[in-house]
């Protein structure tokens, strides 16, 4: 087979020293946690039905953040003031058209304070907020807190909002109004066509939320066989979908097959798509089989055998060519070995060589055969000889062929070096 190697993509190390000097900037700031500063229930904050909030809050407005400064609070604590330029009141209409926001938390000089669960503003957001009264002011003007912490900040996307762990909400001129229940809706399957057994492939899945609140749950795409020797077959995978109001989320599937034939696949019940698989492996009009070779050329039974296969190709770059390569024995002498099937895969060089080792346990005719899209491209028949015996010791020449005298010789010289070594070993014992 030809060697693979795997190479880190460059933005992936970018992006780990990205991470490196980030971390290393932070550590050069003091930072101070706060606890939460609103009811907890087990350390995680109380959850407001999105009724209660609308009552409790003292006002509602829509509007844009102008601003964001800094201060130092009571006690080294820091917090921050957010300027929102309002454009609609929809409960308890103010005079002003600035209304200013305390956050707790925040950065000064080499300090920094963060509160947990306090909302996050940025400049020019849009957004709808549900403000609590206070004692404080801001510029001579009444400063107001986020009623529920992040429960009642709200972003705002066209005509709807949302805040981290709340429901949307569907804006107009004259209300704000939750929106009705969202769904998970099966919006494509895409299985690659001209795929084979034992190969990855990967298909793609996306869902779309029609309309509604967000929508999330688990899903499950079941593989059944319906036709070939997969009929039959089933295979269940599941996974969590989550899907924004009107959005999409779609899923890279890998798959990967030991049965041929063809696959139904359906979406939590419902029918999404047929595919097949094939047995034989699929390779690009772009490659070329130029050769099968086989090493050694006159094998015999116990040796190990190559069979080499050149594939060229004028791609440069692109998808592997993928083929089978079947080794089987037609003729034997004893027991024939298993047939042998391998799924083999060629890089796009100009001329790659790719080879598959195998022992020849008994003599006979083996016969090797390269497939690809269903079709017999390559074949080549092998002749594996017995393997030579050694001679058993009557059989065994004693003079060596052409030079008897010097045979004679040798043996007799052997012969007494034996026996002075025997009797030097019995003198020592």
């Amino acid at each position: 087979m030809a060697n693979h190697r795997s190479v880190l993509k460059p933005s992936i190390i970018l992006l780990a020293c990205k991470v490196y000097l980030d971390l290393k900037k932070a550590a050069a700031v003091t930072l101070v946690l706060i606890g939460l500063l609103t009811p907890v229930t087990q350390g995680a904050l109380v959850k407001i039905p999105y009724e209660q909030l609308w009552i409790d809050a003292d006002t509602v407005a829509l509007g844009t953040v102008t601003g964001i400064t800094t201060h130092w609070g009571g006690k080294a604590l820091i917090y921050q003031v957010v300027a929102i330029s309002v454009e609609r009141y929809y409960k308890n209409p103010m005079d002003a058209s600035i209304l200013y926001i305390r956050v707790e938390g925040g950065t000064i000089g080499s300090t920094g304070v963060w509160v947990e669960d306090q909302p996050e503003f940025t400049q020019g957001q849009h957004v709808l907020v549900f403000l609590a009264s206070t004692d404080q002011t801001h510029n001579d003007q009444p400063l107001y807190t986020v009623y529920g912490s992040i429960q009642g900040a709200y972003t705002v996307t066209g005509d709807t909002a949302h805040a981290p762990g709340g429901p949307y909400i569907r804006i107009s001129e004259i209300e704000v109004t939750p929106m009705p229940e969202g769904s998970i809706e099966l919006a494509e399957l895409v299985i690659p066509e001209k795929r084979t057994v034992y190969e990855d492939i990967y298909g793609r899945v996306g869902f779309t939320n029609p309309g509604g609140q967000g929508a999330s749950g688990n899903v499950s795409i079941t593989f059944t066989g319906v036709k070939g020797p997969c009929e039959g077959y089933v295979n269940t995978t599941t996974f969590w979908v989550g899907v924004d109001p009107g959005g999409y989320a779609g899923r890279e599937l890998r798959l990967n097959f030991t049965l041929p034939g063809t696959y139904a696949a359906t979406v939590d019940g419902e029918h999404a798509a047929n595919f097949t698989i094939h047995e034989a492996g699929y390779m690009s009009e772009d490659y070329r089989f130029t050769g099968l070779t086989v090493e050694p050329a006159n094998p015999t039974a116990g040796q190990q055998i190559r069979v080499m296969l050149k594939v060229s190709t004028t791609l440069r770059e692109g998808p592997q060519c993928l083929y089978w390569m079947k080794i089987r024995q037609t003729e034997a002498q004893g027991e024939p070995m298993n047939p042998i099937s391998v799924y083999m895969s060629s890089e796009p060089a100009p001329e790659a060589t790719n080879w598959y080792d195998f022992y020849a346990e008994t003599p006979g005719t083996y016969k090797v055969t390269v497939w690809h899209r269903g079709v017999r491209a390559l074949q080549q028949t092998i002749t594996v000889a017995a393997a030579q015996q050694s001679p058993t010791p009557e059989d065994r020449q004693t003079a060596i062929p052409g030079y008897p005298a010097a045979a004679i010789l040798l043996g007799a010289a052997a012969a007494i070096a034996a026996r002075k070594h025997l009797t030097r070993h019995n003198e020592v014992s």
